[in-house]
């Protein structure tokens, strides 16, 4: 079978499931399993081999700076194709690895790093806990406030990974407005999966969510023009994650998306514990191309849907939670930004 026609690829590679934090919503596998420098060489091989096409490549875990000298050597390896496609890269960190060098680093090859962080300590050390320093998740808080100061000092690009738990919902506008005076814009809100989300919880999110639109407004008033094209396209963004989070549609309509696991594994949508068997699609050491690697009928969170890898309260809340997250998102760019464009004609343009 010929290989089909792609126009842009998402590659995210996962590390390591390895972590140093047990944070009590993650349904990431925390197996002792981390990806060889043999087969990111055979990862970047067959991506030489593929048509020249835009490729955005994703740098994830588990904790990815847990392999540091594996994101050293795909960074180093994959930068050549620059010359012949529009290379992006990015990596979520919870940055308590980070030291002023690795910032430096990351930040002088141009990469987009997602910050794991809920907000103010408050927050973030209920539910980010240790593996290895058990009751201390403060000096884990300290430790991303500094990779977050490292990431600033090298002007890098960074986004906030928050996620909202019906017991911190209350404090997410405050929570935002302290990431935002750490310079971060694109806030990714992440409502928390397998919480249960009571209806004064909905009404809470909803709360927060809606007056967000005052604290953007002020914060325009003194950024300059090219951070609000910044925010414009963080809320399209956040706009997209929700419609897939609700099974609606691809994360990535445009793109081939792929994962690879640290142990070769080739999924067609991004894994957790429960739903990765179903999302397997191939592996490195077999000699198919990407292109002719068979597609995924339905996407993680519809195969959750789907098949109930969660239970159904768990799946109702996902939907009714990412549901309200784009109604007031959408609300929150058009009050902005006006009328929001459509995601089709958006993928359109890309």
């Amino acid at each position: 079978m010929p290989a089909e026609a792609v126009s842009r690829y998402q590659i995210s590679v996962i590390f390591t499931d390895e972590c140093n934090m047990r944070c009590t919503y993650c349904t990431t596998a925390k197996r002792p399993v981390t990806i060889t420098s043999d087969r990111l060489r055979a990862l970047v091989d067959r991506l030489e081999e593929t048509s020249p096409v835009p490729l955005d490549l994703n740098f994830h875990g588990g904790e990815p700076l847990l392999a540091w000298d594996r994101v050293v050597e795909l960074a180093e390896w994959i930068a050549p194709q620059a010359s012949e496609r529009r290379l992006s890269l990015s990596l979520c960190t919870n940055a308590t690895f980070l030291t002023p060098e690795r910032a430096r680093f990351l930040a002088e090859r141009d990469f987009n790093i997602r910050v794991s962080i809920d907000g103010r300590s408050k927050s973030h050390a209920r539910f980010r806990k240790s593996r290895d320093r058990a009751g201390d998740p403060e000096a884990l808080y300290a430790d991303t406030l500094a990779g977050l100061r490292h990431l600033a000092a090298a002007d890098a690009r960074v986004a906030a990974n928050m996620v909202v738990t019906p017991d911190t919902v209350g404090d997410l506008l405050s929570n935002a407005v302290f990431l935002i005076k750490q310079g971060l814009v694109h806030l990714v809100i992440s409502p928390v999966v397998g919480m249960p989300w009571e209806d004064r919880h909905l009404l809470e999110l909803d709360k927060q969510l809606r007056q967000m639109v005052w604290v953007w407004r002020k914060w325009m008033r003194g950024a300059p023009r090219r951070q609000h094209e910044d925010l414009r396209r963080s809320i399209l963004s956040e706009i997209d994650r929700a419609t897939y989070c609700i099974g609606e549609r691809m994360n990535q309509p445009d793109a081939r998306v792929l994962v690879i696991g640290p142990d070769g594994r080739i999924f067609g949508d991004e894994p957790d514990i429960r739903t990765e068997k179903a999302l397997v699609v191939g592996h490195l050491n077999d000699a198919t191309p990407f292109g002719e690697l068979p597609r995924l009928p339905r996407t993680a969170f519809q195969l959750m849907y789907d098949r109930e890898f969660y239970e159904p309260s768990v799946l109702r809340d996902v939907r009714r939670t990412h549901r309200l997250l784009r109604n007031r998102m959408t609300e929150l760019y058009t009050a902005l930004f006006g009328r929001a464009p459509t995601p089709d004609a958006r993928f359109e343009q890309a």
